[in-house]
């Protein structure tokens, strides 16, 4: 059974005077989805981006993390945090069930999954030309990119090369979710090839500056 966090209501004046974006990302080693994500961070801005660390890859503990990192530091959604975990399916039949149990406990506990097929790079690619391209695999996807940027590797910090296209990507990446789900293609699943939610996260953050 998924567990679920009891909120905890609290003193509205004991709010925190900004927005906490707290985030799981993907494992401990690749660090490509926190370096860009960091870029974001600015003490002007109206919300701050904490990352936990859990050291997971799993799309099911990713979430469980999240879960026991709330239940622990006693927080409230209501009281000025938005709550992401993102991963990847890596475009692998064999993780899809764990995905979908990751993404029910998620929804239970107001923690909003943040998924791309095969991985993170889909949304780098959308940058440049918009694709449909059903990728077999995250290295195919990474060759891909590097027609575009390459010198392209893991853990390395492109955002100066893509910002003046972001608003391109995020059009791209809903013209991509418009034509899947037209297609009968369900979301966050390995069949949605390729696929990336990562724009709302992205949205959501240039909106709020």
């Amino acid at each position: 059974m998924a567990r679920r966090i009891v909120q905890i209501s609290r003193n509205r004046n004991n709010r925190n005077t900004k927005e906490c974006i707290l985030v799981n990302y993907e494992g401990k080693d690749n660090k490509t989805e926190e370096i860009y994500f960091n870029n974001y961070q600015d003490r002007e801005k109206s919300y701050y981006i904490k990352p936990i660390d859990s050291h997971v890859t799993d799309p099911l503990q990713m979430v469980e993390a999240l879960v026991d990192y709330m239940k622990h530091q006693d927080i409230d959604i209501e009281d000025n945090y938005k709550v992401y975990c993102i991963f990847d399916t890596d475009a692998s039949p064999e993780k899809q069930p764990r995905i979908d149990k990751a993404i029910e406990l998620a929804k239970s506990n107001n923690i909003i999954p943040i998924v791309s097929t095969p991985c993170f790079e889909i949304w780098f690619r959308e940058h440049f030309k918009y694709t449909r391209r059903n990728y077999n695999s995250n290295e195919e996807l990474i060759d891909d990119l590097k027609k575009f940027i390459p010198n392209y590797k893991k853990n390395i910090n492109i955002y100066d090369k893509i910002v003046d296209d972001t608003q391109t990507a995020i059009d791209n990446c809903k013209q991509l979710e418009k034509e899947q789900l037209e297609n009968g293609n369900k979301l966050n699943n390995v069949n949605c090839n390729p696929y990336t939610s990562v724009y709302k996260l992205v949205e959501y953050l240039i909106n709020k500056e």
